[in-house]
This record gives C-alpha cells, sequence and structure tokens, in this order.
C-alpha cells in the first residue's frame, strides 16, 4: 500500500471558498480513483511553530503506485494540479509531496494485544 502524503501553504489572499473548490476537486479526484483505499484532508487544528507555514494537509491511501500514479494523471488531465498551485504561497514551491511504503503498516491495538499475550 502507498500512503501519499502532501502539504500545502495556501495563500491568505485566496478567498476561503475558492480554496474549497479547488481542495474539492483534488478530494472528488482521489475518490474517483480506482485502487484509492482511504482520503483524509483539511486545514490544520493550531497554530505551531514547527508548521513552516504550511496550512493544510491531506493523505491518501492507495493499494499501489498504479492506483497513485493514475490519480496523478487525473489531476493533470483537468488542470487540477495547476488549479492548486495557483492558490499556494510560491506556486509549486507551496507543495511538499512525499509517498511511504505503508504495506507493513502497525495498529496500536495489535501490538498491545501481542504485548498483552507474551
Amino acid at each position: 500500500m502507498i500512503r501519499h502524503v502532501v502539504l500545502l501553504q495556501v495563500s491568505d489572499a485566496v478567498s476561503r471558498t475558492h480554496v474549497d473548490e479547488v481542495l474539492g476537486r483534488l478530494e472528488a479526484n482521489a475518490l474517483a480513483t480506482p485502487g484509492i483505499i482511504a482520503f483524509v484532508g483539511g486545514k490544520k487544528l493550531t497554530d505551531s511553530w514547527l508548521g513552516q507555514g504550511f496550512t493544510h494537509c491531506y493523505t491518501i491511501d492507495f493499494v499501489d503506485e498504479t492506483a497513485r500514479d493514475i490519480y496523478l494523471d487525473r489531476l493533470d488531465q483537468d488542470e487540477t494540479c495547476w488549479k492548486l498551485s495557483d492558490i499556494m504561497v510560491g506556486g509549486l514551491g507551496g507543495i511538499l509531496s512525499m509517498n511511504l511504503d505503508i504495506t507493513d503498516i502497525r495498529f496500536a491495538d495489535e501490538v498491545r494485544l501481542e504485548r498483552d499475550m507474551q
């Protein structure tokens, strides 16, 4: 499984309505992609000196890299990627994206159960 993590530095100059519209398109593209497992995202909850200017975050879990690539191609095809870039501080420089292999994800309840069984 692949977890696609994206941090965004949304410009204060962009209206909340426009931000919601662009991020809504991004979410709709994700949820329409074959091979998606989960989507979550939104505005950060509190200001933090560790925020480094990032205001929003989203993660998408895909069954594999192929599904992730289909999603990214869709963002290019309908130009959502450019609309996203347009609302960022510094354009593409306001976006940080990375992918993690979460095939061996560990869940807290499983860890506790293993510990209790020892």
